[in-house]
């Protein structure tokens, strides 16, 4: 992208340095050229507020990517602690399945206790039933010999009957045991399943969050990326109209100096006058308007039909010694030589009002301006003559309105545009 805009402000440079005005600076152009320069300055304070404001809108960018950078901080050490919790969780999972296996075997120890005892009260119950139940017991302390063996018998069937009991009580014991371990151990594992799924639930919620703040992330950087771009083309930009302002203050400061060089032309040929009167002939006034007459003298031809051709100038007749010719308005010499035609001839562009114009003063007697040469409106550029072909001293003078062609199609009639 560089190289394309080094390649305009190359461009840019190039137009401005060698499409300096070859025609004669006037107050008009260069205000106009001021105006320019101040239109260029005005762009670059835009274009500085717009800089301005892209740098703060980066700044916005960058601050809102460190809030989001402080927050996926924050949502990532909630993970990794929730991580670690779920871990836990399952350590202790496993550590509850361990403790259920070993209480399955205590429960199924209490289970057969709890069988062998039932078998033993279902034998109990058998014998009971065989024997007539209390009766039996009857029997056995009626069937005492002596007191002695009565007391002794029933203390046997005291004993019996604790024992039996005792095998009930322990039996309800056991049972009771069996199912509390059993209900305990249920609700541990309910509870830690419980813990377990609340925590993959906030993990994934955590995670979620963590998505949606990159892709947050994400869509500022590419934010920040485009508004950076765009702060580099406004740079480019302005670096462009950087090298435009240059260019168009030194040309300023050449037109300034061409206008100088064409103020003091101006009082030299105004200085010489006294000596042109001396010769015969004097400098003619300067006039307002954008063209003042080229030289002192009747009008002995005009422009239109002559003798079966087209007269596509006017002639002014030599009336002194030396009659000196001025340049019609303010202009740049682009040809001055001895032409076979039009004898000793010089050419003079003018840029009046955005329209190019072409001056042509032939059969001059001596050419005093060369080609290249800025000349002001009124200075002198030669002197009236007779050369080439021409019958008389005179001056052949010729307005175009555009630049000047072989054909002469741009010609106009003088008589409309110079007040003689």
């Amino acid at each position: 992208m560089r190289n394309r805009w080094g390649t305009i402000v190359a461009a840019v440079m190039l137009f401005t340095s060698v499409a300096a005005p070859a025609y004669a600076v006037t107050n008009r152009d260069i205000q106009q050229k001021k105006q320019e320069i101040k239109s260029v300055q005005q762009k670059q304070s835009s274009l500085e507020s717009k800089l301005e404001q892209s740098q703060q809108e980066i700044e916005r960018l960058k601050v809102e990517q460190e809030k989001v950078n402080a927050e996926i901080k924050k949502l990532d050490l909630a993970v990794e602690e929730t991580s670690a919790n779920i871990r836990a969780k399952q350590q202790s999972i496993e550590e509850t399945k361990q403790q259920i296996v070993a209480l399955k075997k205590e429960i199924e120890e209490v289970a057969a206790r709890i069988e062998q005892r039932n078998e033993l009260l279902k034998e109990r119950a058998r014998s009971l039933q065989e024997s007539g139940g209390v009766v039996s017991y009857l029997d056995v302390l009626l069937g005492a010999k002596s007191f002695s063996d009565f007391i002794d018998r029933m203390s046997a069937v005291a004993t019996i009957f604790e024992a039996d009991r005792q095998i009930i009580k322990e039996q309800e014991a056991d049972k009771a045991l069996k199912e509390a371990k059993e209900q305990q151990l249920n609700d541990q594992l309910v509870s830690l399943q419980k813990q377990l799924t609340e925590l993959q639930q906030l993990k994934q919620t955590l995670n979620k969050q963590i998505a949606e703040k990159e892709k947050l992330m994400a869509q500022l950087k590419e934010e920040q990326k485009h508004e950076e771009e765009k702060q580099l083309a406004l740079e480019e930009e302005k670096e462009l109209l950087e090298k435009q302002e240059a260019a168009m203050k030194n040309q300023l400061q050449q037109m300034i100096r061409r206008q100088k060089e064409q103020e003091e032309a101006r009082k030299r040929s105004l200085s010489s006058r006294g000596s042109s009167e001396s010769d015969g002939g004097s400098l003619p006034p300067v006039t307002d308007g954008a063209f003042m007459r080229p030289a002192n003298g009747p009008i002995t031809s005009t422009f239109g039909p002559r003798w079966g051709e087209f007269h596509y100038g006017i002639d002014i007749g030599k009336r002194g010694a030396s009659v000196p010719v001025v340049a019609a308005a303010d202009g740049y010499v682009y040809r001055s030589y001895y032409s076979s035609s039009y004898g000793n001839v010089i050419f003079i562009m003018h840029y009046i009002d955005g329209q190019v114009y072409t001056t042509v003063y032939a059969h001059l007697e001596s050419r005093l301006v060369g080609e290249g040469q800025n000349v002001s409106k009124g200075q002198m550029i030669g002197y009236m003559g007779n050369t080439g072909r021409s019958f008389g001293a005179h001056l052949h003078f010729e307005l175009h309105r555009g630049p000047w062609n072989a054909s002469k199609s741009n010609a106009v009639d003088p008589l409309k545009y110079v007040p003689f």
